[in-house]
This record gives C-alpha cells, sequence and structure tokens, in this order.
C-alpha cells in the first residue's frame, strides 16, 4: 500500500511498507527526470519485488534538491522512520548528492550513493560542466556549501577513470570517511552497469542490512565485468584514436553481449563512426531507432553519423527533429548550430545559437562560438563584396583597354 505523507508545490515523498519495517530504504531521484510527480519512486518497483519497506522523496524537477521546504521534507521523513533499526539513503548522481547531503537531516545510519556529485553549484564546482544549464538556473541554499559531512560511511561506487566523478569522489571522501567501490569503466552512472551485472540489488540488500564487504564487491565486479555491454561499450568508445581497430572490436563485443539492440549497439555505432565506416555506422542506428525509437538519445549521434558520411539534408532533418523535441536544452540547440554551419545554413546556424544563449546566457562558450559565427560570416561576405568589385573594375572601360593591347 502506497501511502504519501508530504506534498508540496516542489516535494512529494510515498511511503511503501513491506513486511519488515525494522529496515527503510529512503530514495532520491535522479537526473532526467523530468517535471512533475507522476512517476514511480527511484528503484521502487525493485524494491517492491524485494519485499523491502522504501520512503521515496520525489522532487519536481532537476534541481537537485534545492527547494525552499526540503528541510521540513526531510524532518517528515527523519519523523515517519524513528523507531526503525537501519535507515538507507540511496540515490544514483544526482540522487546519490541528495542522499549524501541530506543522510544525517533525515536520520540514515547508511548510504549507498552511485556515481554521487559532491557539489554542483558553480561556485563550489566551477569545473562541473555536465549540468551546466540546470546548474546556473538553480537557487542553491546555503545550507548545502559547507563540507558534506555523514553520521555513517557511506558507501561510494563510481567509475574512477571519468575525471570528474572521481574529482567528486574524492572531494567526499576528504569530508567524511567512506567506503570506496570503484568500477572501471562503468560509466556514468554506474548504476547502469551494476544493474546489468546483477549486483545493484545485492549491494542495496548488504548495504541495508550491515553486511556489505568493498573486497566482496570488488571480486564480483572483476569477475563479471568482461560479459557486460556497458563495460565493453565504454572501454571501447574511450581508446586512443590510434587504436581504432581495438575500438571496434571491444564494440562488436558490447554489442554481441546485449541481449537485444541497446546501449552496446549503440557503442557500436558510435565506433564505426569514428573508425570512418560510416555505412555500417548508419545501417546500426537504424536498426536502434527501429528497436528504441527515436528518442534524442539515439538520435544525436544519429545526425553526426549522417553529417560526417556527407549526408547533410539528412542530418539536418534529424538536428530539427531533436530540438523539437527537446527545445529548452541549450547544447542541444548549440549542437544543431553547429550541424547547421557544417552544411552551410549559416544564417540558421546563428540563430540557433542566439536561441541557446537566451537559455542559457551565463555559457561564455555560447558567446564565443556566435562571436566566431559572425566574424567567419563577416569575412565570407566581405570576400566576396571585393571579390565582386574587383571583377566589376576587371571588365569596365579599363580593364577592356587592356585586354585590348594584349590582343
Amino acid at each position: 500500500m502506497i501511502r504519501e505523507i508530504y506534498r508540496s508545490k516542489n516535494i512529494v515523498i510515498r511511503c511503501i511498507p513491506a513486511e519488515n519495517n525494522s529496515k527503510w530504504v529512503i530514495t532520491f531521484d535522479n537526473h532526467s527526470i523530468g517535471d512533475g510527480f507522476d512517476r514511480e519512486g527511484f528503484g521502487q518497483t525493485f524494491l517492491v519485488q524485494q519485499n523491502i519497506s522504501a520512503v521515496h522523496v520525489l522532487g519536481r524537477g532537476d534541481h537537485w534538491y534545492q527547494y525552499e521546504d526540503i528541510f521540513v521534507a526531510a524532518e517528515i521523513v527523519r519523523g515517519a522512520l524513528a523507531g526503525a533499526e537501519r535507515r538507507l539513503a540511496y540515490g544514483s548522481s544526482m540522487g546519490g548528492y541528495a542522499a549524501l547531503r541530506l543522510a544525517t537531516v533525515i536520520g540514515a545510519n547508511a548510504v549507498l550513493a552511485l556515481s554521487p556529485q559532491w557539489a554542483v553549484d558553480p561556485r563550489l564546482a566551477p569545473w562541473e560542466t555536465r549540468w551546466g544549464q540546470d546548474a546556473r538556473h538553480i537557487q542553491w541554499r546555503k545550507e548545502f556549501r559547507g563540507p558534506l559531512r555523514c553520521d555513517c560511511r557511506p558507501v561510494l561506487a563510481f567509475d574512477p577513470r571519468l575525471s570528474s566523478d572521481l574529482r567528486h569522489i574524492s572531494l567526499i571522501a576528504r569530508d567524511t570517511p567512506s567506503i570506496l567501490v570503484p568500477v572501471p569503466y562503468g560509466g556514468h552512472p554506474v548504476s547502469t552497469f551494476l544493474a546489468e551485472v546483477g549486483l545493484l540489488g545485492t549491494i542495496l540488500k548488504d548495504v541495508l542490512n550491515g553486511s556489505f564487504s568493498e573486497n566482496s564487491a570488488a571480486i564480483e565486479i572483476r569477475r563479471k565485468k568482461s560479459t557486460s555491454f556497458v563495460y565493453l561499450g565504454t572501454m571501447a568508445e574511450r581508446q586512443p584514436a590510434w587504436r581504432p581497430r581495438t575500438a571496434v572490436n571491444l564494440a562488436r563485443l558490447a554489442a554481441t553481449a546485449s541481449p537485444n539492440i541497446s546501449l552496446g549497439t549503440l557503442s557500436l555505432a558510435r565506433v564505426l563512426t569514428t573508425a570512418r565506416e560510416y555505412e555500417q555506422a548508419l545501417a546500426l542506428h537504424h536498426d536502434i531507432i527501429a528497436a528504441m525509437g527515436r528518442l534524442p538519445l539515439y538520435l544525436v549521434p544519429f545526425a553526426e553519423t549522417l553529417l560526417l558520411s556527407g549526408r547533410h539534408a539528412e542530418a539536418v532533418a534529424v538536428a530539427d527533429e531533436v530540438v523539437v523535441a527537446l527545445p529548452n536544452v541549450a547544447h542541444l540547440r548549440s549542437w544543431c548550430a553547429n550541424i547547421l554551419w557544417v552544411t552551410g545554413a549559416r544564417g540558421q546556424a546563428i540563430a540557433e545559437q542566439k536561441i541557446a544563449i537566451s537559455l542559457d546566457p551565463g555559457d561564455f562558450d555560447y558567446r564565443r562560438k556566435l562571436f566566431k559565427y559572425r566574424m567567419s560570416a563577416f569575412r565570407n561576405w566581405w570576400r566576396k563584396r571585393i571579390l565582386s568589385r574587383w571583377r566589376g573594375r576587371a571588365s569596365g572601360p579599363i580593364g577592356n583597354e587592356r585586354a585590348s593591347a594584349e590582343r
């Protein structure tokens, strides 16, 4: 039975008790969940299937839980679970950030954070640019600006080969003693890899029960990684440019490891594009879209392959489809502008770049790109004007006299 224990314009908290009410998981949403509350809580289906009691804290959007009533909501959770023996704060990426930052307030005595951030506030982490548009629009609460403190040792699973993720983990571990679970080539977030190889549920239950062993987890990760399409595909896409065959071979293994058309096939299509095997890559992109739908996740690399293969009109059409589907995402507008510029639609490219700036005026790279476009367009116009004048003079009276003299 689902019971709502708190609701505001920003936050909804749902309580789903199981048979054992002595142990609870408190979940927080990941990024890209969309606006509103018409969805399940993070990990809800799995927790119900495993008969684990859970409280799901849902935010109204991608705001890293920077809401005016977030601490009121946290106290509601703390009070509702005051008599529980075990209270695990749990989340992935943005949800991992919230689980860590709110663990003490909600009374958690265990934390499992998958690929979490230490901070996304541009004043604290200016080097973190992956969610720049969101970060610059959020009103960051001062309560989240200080060092991160937990009353327990959080378990942090992360990909150490991702420099930004590793930096976050280093800062978290600097602030509060932590148990680190490296997942090389697990990508961001590592939850996809852990779920694929069947370890996510095991780790969650072990942390909840207080029986988690980082050594056992590391052994299982090493044992199962070679069969993972996430691991193989991520490794393939991170190969240096001078190892194209290795990248392709790894990506083919990733596609083979996929039970159906999925992220492994997408990795292969991307790697084939890098290797300039455009026809094979396009065939895979068509298969992916037919199976998975025309989602921007799949359309963006498809458009890039079309562009590189010289199919400019098709690339522009797909790029237009992406920005129509997600009209308010600045980096996609800038990406579309680049495709338009390369294909010669320079006026449209400048217009798209202006939209990117209007959506995220704080990103100065967008402004530099617009300046570059305008300067290039001006130089092109000036060259044409000079050439036109030169041709006009060459065909005038003086030019005709010279031509007669030469004859």
